[in-house]
């Protein structure tokens, strides 16, 4: 492990919120590496072989293979389905009471919280090592990732919570996409209706929220500002988190080129390469009926009263 204290950049929110863009935008500066959805790699990588950004199968990777490699020199015991079982027993909406408040834990949950979070700790280290960056971002999301990384001794852990539209977020989910990094078959990402898209959105971000009680820095941010002023917003996060260097990726305010990458699990967004041109995604306005933006208003009201999140 460097002697540089190790930095991540945690992504969270609700899902169909552009974290993927954001993940990969970041990771293209010097010193900053892309992770994709890190809580979705057991599963998604080592067992299901998915692809990797770079197009390979997980397993055929040669900068996820170097990882393994590495980890077997440090003696971590790689048992993947026990690994996965212990996220299963840590990392579920029915323990994030557990998960936020330290003093209520069982026994049985806090060692096998420890024994998950110390593997979850050399396997960062490792990957900051192999890559040779300072500054890991990991856009998994899920509020429960959030409070894993937050314990992790030695982690210093920069929150931002992505915030997009709530009509935005529900006319995505509602679209039809192919997963191409699911090779053994024709595979869509999950699609929800407009109660549950809604409901899930005020719930990711009200617990994504909850990660200001903890030892993190923590900050918000409007989808919409970002691919208003992609330049502007990354140059900030940058200097935030310590790591000044200029986002020299960028062509002009507005478009960015995007090279190869090893994001292990993301939107299909990830796959793209070349110059990208950052735009605002609102076809919502126009092919979503104003009785169904009317609705999503009313059932997302109770989260945005007092302002405490953006959904305009």
């Amino acid at each position: 492990m460097s002697k540089q204290k190790l930095k991540v950049i945690f992504i969270g929110g609700s899902g169909r919120s552009g974290s993927t863009l954001l993940d990969r935008v970041l990771g293209q500066a010097d010193g900053v590496f892309s992770l994709g959805e890190m809580y979705h790699i057991w599963k998604r990588g080592f067992i299901e072989n998915q692809l990797c950004g770079c197009e390979r199968k997980f397993r055929s990777c040669p900068f996820w293979t170097q990882v393994v490699n590495e980890l077997a020199k440090r003696n971590v015991d790689l048992d993947i389905k026990t690994l996965l079982r212990l996220q299963r027993s840590i990392a579920r909406f029915r323990h994030l009471p557990f998960l936020v408040a330290r003093s209520i834990r069982p026994h049985q949950f806090t060692a096998s919280l420890n024994r998950y979070l110390a593997v979850l700790r050399v396997f960062f280290e490792v990957i900051a090592d192999i890559s040779r960056c300072q500054v890991l971002v990991d856009s998994s999301k899920l509020p429960m990732q959030g409070f894993l990384l937050s314990e992790i001794p030695g982690l210093e852990l920069y929150v931002i919570h992505l915030i997009r539209n709530s009509k935005g977020v529900t006319y995505s989910w509602g679209r039809k996409k192919k997963r191409p990094e699911v090779l053994s078959k024709s595979t869509y990402m999950p699609r929800m209706g407009l109660i549950k898209s809604t409901q899930t959105w005020g719930l990711m971000n009200f617990l994504t929220m909850l990660l200001q009680g903890r030892q993190v820095r923590y900050r918000s941010m409007q989808y919409e500002k970002f691919v208003e002023k992609p330049r502007e917003c990354v140059s900030s996060i940058l200097r935030w988190v310590g790591h000044p260097m200029s986002p020299q990726h960028f062509i002009d305010d507005n478009k960015v080129l995007l090279s190869s990458n090893h994001i292990v699990s993301g939107n299909p967004e990830r796959f793209k390469k070349g110059i990208i041109h950052i735009h605002l995604d609102d076809q919502w306005k126009k092919n979503m009926s104003m009785s169904k933006q009317i609705a999503i208003s009313i059932l997302t009201s109770p989260y945005s009263l007092g302002g405490v999140l953006y959904k305009r």
